[in-house]
């Protein structure tokens, strides 16, 4: 495969001149984009772009370890005001007060009214 480079004017007689070659099919002329072939600018354009995407992801890199050191120096902080003990005082009696404000009246108000209210004949007598 060979690519073509020149004047314009200089291609297009050339080409003309081999428009019999051409027409026979004995050379077949594909235009780059068409053959996969990139131009020298799009990779320029391409590697600009991506190196801009990489400028700015390393900026943001740089300034979340900035934030990562930041919060790492609050949590070594706090953990200064932080006392983790893990004696327990032994100051847990179980004996409770009883402390009972009711106060109840020891006098019944009720009376109990007995009466027997079953009722004997005099008829009846025990058998032995």
């Amino acid at each position: 495969m060979l690519l073509l480079k020149g004047d314009n004017k200089v291609l297009e007689s050339v080409i003309k001149e081999q428009r019999i070659r051409i027409g026979r099919g004995l050379i077949t002329i594909t235009p780059v984009s068409e053959a996969g072939l990139v131009s020298e600018e799009d990779v320029k354009k391409a590697f600009e772009s991506q190196q801009r995407e990489l400028d700015e992801l390393s900026e943001k890199n740089e300034s979340l370890q900035k934030e990562n050191e930041e919060l790492k120096a609050k949590i070594a902080e706090l953990k200064t005001y932080v006392d983790d003990k893990k004696d327990v005082e032994d100051a847990d009696s179980k004996e409770v007060e009883q402390t009972d404000t009711k106060e109840v009246s020891a006098e019944d108000g009720k009376a109990a009214v007995v009466q027997d209210e079953k009722k004997v004949s005099a008829t009846k007598t025990k058998k032995k």
